[in-house]
């Protein structure tokens, strides 16, 4: 499961996401709302090192992949609007 925190004034958020104990998902995408399609956004997993973009059009109709390998684990990826 997972819920976005979205700033539209700052053009930046994050989505915490979260993997239950007995859930044999270790990856989903969640679709993103409220982003500028045609823009954009870095996004960084505050778990690990690398970060990548995508545009806001790719996380609204596609979503956001998420990986978590623990069980129970969770994950917190920020995003910002490229300027």
């Amino acid at each position: 499961m997972a819920w976005q925190f979205h700033r539209p004034d700052l053009g930046q958020g994050f989505v915490q996401a979260f993997r239950r104990d007995h859930s044999f998902y270790e990856s989903a995408r969640f679709k993103l709302r409220g982003l500028e399609a045609n823009s954009r956004y870095r996004l960084a997993n505050l778990d690990t090192p690398e970060a990548k973009e995508m545009t806001g059009r790719e996380l609204m109709e596609k979503g956001l992949p998420v990986s978590i390998t623990d069980q129970p684990g969770a994950a917190i990826i920020t995003y910002g609007e490229l300027k």
